[in-house]
Order: C-alpha cells, then structure tokens, then sequence
C-alpha cells in the first residue's frame, strides 16, 4: 500500500523589487503551485545587502519568523547572493532564473533563456524566453485588441515619428477591431503625450500607471491580436504564452546583439510577424506553437523530484 505524502513545500520567493524579474519567479511559484499546493512566501529585500560575512556564519535575518524553505527561488543579479546566504543559513535547494553572474554550480538549478546561449550542465534547463504568469487563454475575441509600448534601452533607440507613423497605419487597416494602447515605464514622455492624443474611434489609450500586471494579464486573456514594440521582450513573450496572434512594432536596434537574434528566431519560427512583413498582407497570425515555459520549468522540478 502507496501512502501518499502530505509533506506540504515551503518555497521562499526572494524578490528584487523589479517588476520585470517579479514577473518570472511569481510565474515559477504559480505553475508550482497548481502542480501541487505549496506553503508561499514573499521576501522582500528592501535595502538589505548581504555579503561574504552573512553567507559565511550563515546569517539571513529577514526570514527568522518563516518555516525552513524547501525551495528557494528568485530572478535578477541582486537575488542571487541572497538565495545562497539563505540556503546556507536555513537549508533548501537554490533556483534562479535568468543567467546568474556567479558560477552555475553554486546553484542547484538555473532557469535561463536559450538566447543567453548557456552551457550545457545537469543543473541548467533552457527556456524559450522569459518565463512569466501568463497562461494560455481560451477567451480571445477577434474584435480585442491590444498595443503595448516600451521605450529606449541599451538595446534599441527611440523613433517616436516612426512609431506612431506605425500605430496610424494599424489603426486605420483594423477599424474592425477595438485597440487598448497602454505604454510603460521605460516609454519616454513625449511618446505617451503623443498616445494620450491619438482620437481615433477604435482606439483607447491606457497611462501604464493607472493599469499594472494584472490589467495586462486580463486584456491579453481577451485580445486575439497584440502588437508589442520589439523593445520589449518580457512583453513579447507575454503575449504569445497567451496564445495571441503576436505584431512586433519597428524599433531600431543598436547593432546586433541577443536580444535583435531572439527577435529574428521568433520571425523566422513564424512566432510573431515584424510590421514591415505585415505591411505586405495586412495580416497577423497566431503562433504555431503555445509557449508556457512556467509551466514547463515547474514541471521538470516535479519530475526531479523537487517537490515531495
């Protein structure tokens, strides 16, 4: 006779405080959590730096009231020393997301983006970008719409013309549809002023500070067509776990780099259409494969036996 284990899993969830690294490890912990209940926590690490001192007599004091973690995960360069000062003071298997700048070794599994091009290890498990909380939807209506802008980075310029030369020409081919235009916080001033200004019938325009990560979640589980400035990857790959037929609105690159290639295997995969190769058809289509990697990463934890 099997007797099934009751143990229930304390995962701790380490956060930087960044939006876009939340994103991912609250994914984690969520597809976690429909395989199998776990006990959540959140530690939030302010302005608490740890060094080599706490991780060497075993110090993390921001978790003496919580139970002893069995999985301890989070995202973002600033995440990483603390989850190994929190595993050596309290136990645990370490799981980072995105590539860490320490060795890979030091951690017991790493969760990075193929574009990052990681070595191959038994601890490392590749992801189709980047892993986050959206879930496939089975709601899209093909009259919802959606725009999400983003905004310069070490990446890409900015041609604020060019980008509304692009939503004009969106706008005026897809009447049919009703567009929710939403920007961010990276998207410059005077893009949004432009956006605020934009009077056509079928669009509405969304100041990012007024809507958050649940409105996105909420608009992408509606909107059978997204367009995403290329900027913004997070972004990007949101929309397609969704299921949405995926537009990537022209932003110049600064050179070539991970990101621009990510971009072009997402094209050439027929994932998601670039503007000017919609320009010829008029016409988006939906990804011929779902991505749902959070899903997938909490899977093959289950499967190595992380959960008990």
């Amino acid at each position: 006779m099997t007797i099934e284990s009751t143990h229930t899993n304390v995962i701790w969830r380490i956060s930087d405080g960044r939006a876009g690294h939340d994103t991912q490890s609250k994914g984690l912990v969520k597809a976690l959590n429909l395989i199998k209940p776990c006990d959540c926590h959140d530690i939030e690490l302010s302005d608490r730096k740890y060094g080599i001192l706490d991780l060497l007599f075993k110090k993390f004091t921001t978790s003496e009231q919580l139970p002893d973690p069995d999985i301890i995960i989070g995202a973002g360069h600033n995440t990483y020393f603390p989850i190994l000062c929190a595993k050596r003071s309290r136990g645990g298997r370490s799981v980072v997301i995105m590539k860490p700048d320490f060795p890979f070794n030091w951690f017991d599994f790493c969760f990075i983006p193929e574009h990052d091009k990681p070595k191959i290890a038994d601890n490392i498990f590749t992801t189709k970008g980047a892993i986050n909380c959206i879930t496939p939807s089975t709601e899209h209506m093909d009259d919802h719409g959606l725009i999400l802008i983003g905004g310069p980075s070490r990446h890409f310029h900015w041609d604020n013309e060019y980008l509304l030369q692009q939503l004009k020409e969106i706008l005026k081919t897809h009447t049919d549809i009703k567009w929710e235009i939403s920007d961010s916080a990276r998207t410059p001033e005077e893009t949004s002023m432009a956006l605020a200004a934009i009077r056509a019938p079928n669009a509405e325009y969304k100041d990012y500070s007024s809507t958050g990560t649940a409105w996105v979640a909420r608009r992408l589980n509606l909107a059978a067509n997204v367009w995403v400035s290329a900027d913004s990857v997070s972004m990007i790959y949101e929309a397609l776990t969704s299921g949405s037929a995926v537009g990537l609105l022209d932003v110049p690159a600064r050179g070539t780099n991970k990101l621009t290639n990510n971009l072009a295997g997402l094209v050439e995969d027929s994932m998601a259409t670039p503007y000017n190769k919609w320009l010829l058809d008029r016409k988006l289509v939906s990804p011929p494969v779902l991505l749902n990697e959070a899903k997938r990463c909490a899977e093959y934890i289950y499967e190595v036996g992380l959960l008990h």
